[in-house]
């Protein structure tokens, strides 16, 4: 058990993936900038929710009450948690045009390879949203975006050498865990529960929106807001061929598809905000210091009957405890899950050494050193390899002259590609 001091301004953070549990459990309690951007308002990006989130928190604080961060999507909620995680200093004026932006990637990229080489050898060339971002940045500041993360690097290194008791951590954080198999079967669930409410409704007035757009002569960013989120690329083919007039049978078998797709696309985020916490955040709070660290609690909802005395009961607890000051548990003592998923995630990742190569055999990229060795020992590249070999080896029958030399071989030629 640790001994701390009550906070003088806490702030309660609930964190997990999607479909463990933090939505259902609102109980009436007032939230804050949730389906609140109208469809024709341009998208926010982290620094908008930064800075309105941290507004709001000491509004709440103001009225004495305890503000509640609830994630989502971790990306958004970091800035909040930790200093200097994103570039503050990068303010993209959105009344500047960039045509060079809206180009195909390879375009883009072609182009930051001029202006900030360095970042354009670390994405992989199909990366939009990054070589986008990185050229982005050096459009709206004239200087690499390169240059102004080692700037920043330097800034959190001179930052934890002078942190102290001057800035203690007051947080707590709940990370709200459901097994991989239980929380699978609940996505897809919750996927068709979205469907029976209405899902479909919300993707026609995003697919009617985007067609009247288009009839007025306005072209829409298809690449961020609304129009990237899960459900309305999925049951976009399903909505055009519904316009069309396809016949059942195409409508039935797209609909399918999409909803198939969108299961899997709600996985692979789920997936995606797990790494987030393992590979993002439990690194940060560890650079933060002990104190940090010992403020992430797993809580367990892999069964839903027993939410309450593994989610709720301790939860409370805790936070009764951190609010007072009190002893609080050690995050490991709190359950066998919490121990053995903490202690796994709490051992530091192989670091990956940037190096960009391409497999001329397959065609495929690799960004670091570890990648391409995984990718020349891989199955698909062995694959690729045994059959070019084959193909090679094929003998190739080479009709002789008419005029040719009676006694030459008439041993077929065999090509290797060995062979130099």
């Amino acid at each position: 058990m640790a001994v701390r001091k009550a906070p003088a301004e806490p702030l309660l953070v609930v964190l997990g993936s999607t479909g463990t549990g933090k939505s259902e459990e609102r109980h009436g309690i007032p939230h804050h900038l949730l389906g609140h951007i109208p469809l024709d308002d341009a998208p926010w990006d982290v620094e908008d929710f930064k800075s309105q989130a941290t507004k709001i928190i000491r509004e709440i604080r103001g009225r004495g009450n305890l503000p509640i961060l609830v994630g989502g999507t971790q990306y958004y909620v970091d800035p909040l948690l930790f200093k200097d995680v994103i570039l503050d200093d990068v303010q993209t004026d959105p009344s500047l045009s960039f045509p060079i932006l809206e180009q195909p990637t390879d375009v883009i990229l072609e182009e930051l390879k001029k202006v900030d080489p360095v970042m354009a050898e670390r994405w992989h060339p199909n990366d939009r949203r990054k070589i986008q971002r990185s050229l982005e940045i050096y459009l709206h500041t004239g200087r690499p975006a390169s240059e102004l993360y080692a700037e920043q690097e330097k800034r959190k290194a001179a930052a934890a050498q002078e942190s102290g008791s001057s800035q203690p951590w007051e947080k707590l954080l709940f990370w709200v865990y459901s097994e991989r198999d239980t929380l699978t079967a609940r996505l897809d669930n919750r996927v068709d529960k979205m469907l029976d409410n209405g899902l479909l409704d919300e993707v026609q007035e995003l697919f009617d929106m985007k067609r009247n757009k288009a009839a007025e002569g306005q072209i829409l960013n298809m690449t961020k807001g609304i129009w990237q989120s899960i459900g309305y690329k999925q049951f976009e083919p399903y909505m055009a061929a519904r316009e069309e007039g396809k016949d059942s049978a195409d409508l039935d078998k797209l609909k399918s598809n999409g909803l198939e797709e969108m299961k899997a696309a709600t996985r692979r985020y789920a997936n995606y905000q797990t790494r987030w916490i393992r590979l993002k955040q439990i690194p940060r709070l560890k650079e933060q210091g002990p104190e940090a660290l010992g403020s992430l609690y797993l809580v367990d909802s892999t069964d839903v009957s027993k939410f309450k005395a593994n989610v709720i009961e301790p939860a409370v607890d805790i936070t009764s405890k951190f609010l007072s000051g009190e002893s609080r548990p050690v995050p490991t003592e709190l359950s066998d899950l919490a121990r053995e998923v903490l202690t796994r995630v709490g051992e530091p990742p192989p670091k990956e050494t940037p190096c960009k190569r391409t497999c001329e055999i397959c065609q495929t990229v690799c960004v670091t050193e570890q990648a391409w060795h995984r990718h020349i020992k891989s199955a698909g590249h062995k694959r690729v390899m045994k059959k070019k070999k084959r193909l090679a080896l094929v003998p190739i029958d080479k009709t002789s002259d008419v005029h040719s030399d009676t006694e030459a071989s008439s041993e077929p030629d065999v090509t290797s590609i060995f062979a130099t």
